[in-house]
C-alpha cells in the first residue's frame, strides 16, 4: 500500500504541568478499559537520560505529561496506583518504556500488551510502529522527530503532535491485533512476550567494566588494554561534566583508535584524523590520560569468561534449531512462536527436566511440544 504522507488531525490533548492536575487524570486511567502510553526521553542529548514526556490515552482521553516539570515523586505518587489497577496498558516496543519508567518514577507497569510482540509473532515482517499504523490504520505517520531532543521546552508544536500520534493510533492497532492473535490461537504466546516486556529491568548506571563489551575490544593487546579501559573511565567524568552522552563525546570506535596508537603529542593525535575541535578541547586531556597508562598501567576489571560449551551442548543446540526451523515452516509461522530464544537457550544448556522451568515456553508450547522436546534433548 503506498500511501502519501498523511497529516495528522488536531488532537484535543491535556497538557499537564502542574502536580494538581495528576489526580484527575489518574481517575480517568483506573477508569478507562484501557490506556494507551508511550513515552519520549532525551538519551541523545544529556550524560543522564531522563522521561521528559509521558502520553497517555485513557479510553479516548489523551494527557500530555510534562514530566520536567513536575517532581518525579508526585508523578509516582499519582501515577504509580492508577497504573497498578490500569485494565490493559496498550504499548508498542515497550521494553524501554517499561525501563524507564521503572528507573525515573519506580512504576511499574503492569497488565501490558505490547503491540509489536503481537505483530512479530503474527509474522509482520515490517513491526515498528510506523509500520504497524500505516498496515492496519492507513495512516502514515511524520517521523521526522525521531531524534528530536524532548528535554526542549517549549515543544515544537509537530514535536508534540508527533508525540500525540504514538498513542492515538494505537488503541485501533491494538484491537485489530487482540483479534488476530486470537484468530492464529497465539494468545498464550502473546502472553508470555508480554510478561516477558513487564519484567524488563530498569536501565543501570555507568558499569566500569563495560568497556569489555565495546566491539572488538578482544582484538586489542595486551598493552592497549589499560590505555583504553583508563579512555572509557575519563570519558564517563568528562561526559557527566559537560551533560553529554559519552558515545556522543566520543565514539567507541575513536577510544579504541586511542588506544591502538597511545598519542602522547598533538601531531600524533592529529595522524588519527580527529577533528580540530576534539584537539582544542579535548586533545590535552586525552594525551595525559594515555600518557600516565602507559607510564602505571591500572588494573582492569575482570573480562568475562564465556561459559565452556561441551559437545553434547553444541549438538544437542543443532537439533533443537533445525526442527524449529522446519517446524516453523511447516506452520507457517514465525520461530519464536514454535520456541522463544530463552526456551530454546536453556534447553540447550540444561537439556529437558521439568517442562514447567523452561523459560517461556509455557503450557501450550509443552502440550504440544513436550514428547518431541525429550526427544531432541535426550
Amino acid at each position: 500500500m503506498n500511501l502519501p504522507p498523511t497529516p495528522t488531525p488536531e488532537t484535543n490533548h491535556q497538557w499537564i504541568d502542574r502536580a494538581e492536575d495528576l489526580p484527575r487524570l489518574a481517575a480517568a486511567i483506573v477508569a478507562a478499559p484501557w490506556v494507551a502510553l508511550d513515552t519520549e526521553s532525551n538519551s541523545m542529548f544529556v550524560y543522564r537520560e531522563r522521561v521528559c514526556l509521558l502520553q497517555l490515552n485513557a479510553g479516548g482521553e489523551v494527557a500530555v505529561v510534562d514530566t520536567l516539570a513536575i517532581p518525579r515523586e508526585a508523578i509516582s505518587a499519582s501515577l504509580g496506583p492508577a497504573l497498578a489497577a490500569a485494565k490493559r496498558i496498550w504499548l508498542h516496543g515497550g521494553e524501554y518504556d517499561v525501563a524507564c519508567m521503572k528507573r525515573d518514577f519506580a512504576i511499574a507497569l503492569a497488565n501490558i500488551y505490547d503491540t509489536q510482540q503481537a505483530a512479530s509473532l503474527l509474522g509482520y515482517e515490517a513491526t515498528g510502529y510506523g509500520a504497524v499504523v500505516e498496515r492496519l490504520a492507513g495512516v502514515r505517520l511524520n517521523k521526522s522527530h525521531t531524534q528530536y531532543n524532548w528535554g526542549t521546552r517549549p515543544l515544537d508544536p509537530e514535536a508534540l503532535r508527533y508525540a500525540i500520534d504514538d498513542v492515538v493510533h494505537l488503541p485501533l492497532v491494538a484491537e485489530t491485533l487482540v483479534a488476530e492473535v486470537a484468530a492464529a490461537d497465539l494468545d498464550e504466546e502473546v502472553a508470555i512476550a508480554n510478561a516477558a516486556v513487564m519484567a524488563t529491568p530498569a536501565h543501570g548506571g555507568f558499569d566500569p567494566a563495560g568497556f569489555w563489551r565495546i566491539k572488538g575490544v578482544r582484538d586489542l593487546s595486551p598493552k592497549a588494554l589499560p590505555i583504553l579501559h583508563a579512555l572509557y573511565l575519563w570519558r564517563d567524568g568528562k561526559a557527566q561534566e559537560l551533560d553529554q552522552p559519552p558515545g556522543r563525546l566520543i565514539n567507541n570506535e575513536l577510544l579504541q583508535a586511542l588506544a591502538r596508537n597511545a598519542p602522547t603529542s598533538f601531531p600524533a593525535l592529529k595522524r588519527l584524523g580527529v577533528r580540530s575541535w576534539f584537539l582544542n578541547d579535548l586533545g590535552e586531556a586525552v594525551i595525559e590520560v594515555v600518557k600516565r597508562a602507559v607510564a602505571q598501567p591500572g588494573d582492569l576489571p575482570e573480562r568475562p569468561r564465556h561459559r565452556e560449551v561441551d559437545d553434547g551442548e553444541r549438538r544437542r543446540e543443532v537439533r533443537l534449531k533445525d526442527w524449529r526451523r522446519d517446524e516453523a515452516a511447516r506452520r507457517g509461522v514465525p520461530l519464536q512462536v514454535v520456541l522463544p530464544a530463552k526456551a530454546l537457550e536453556h534447553l540447550k544448556q540444561h537439556g529437558l527436566g521439568e517442562l514447567s522451568i523452561v523459560p517461556q515456553l509455557g503450557e501450550k508450547r509443552a502440550r504440544v511440544y513436550g514428547d518431541k522436546l525429550r526427544e531432541l534433548c535426550g
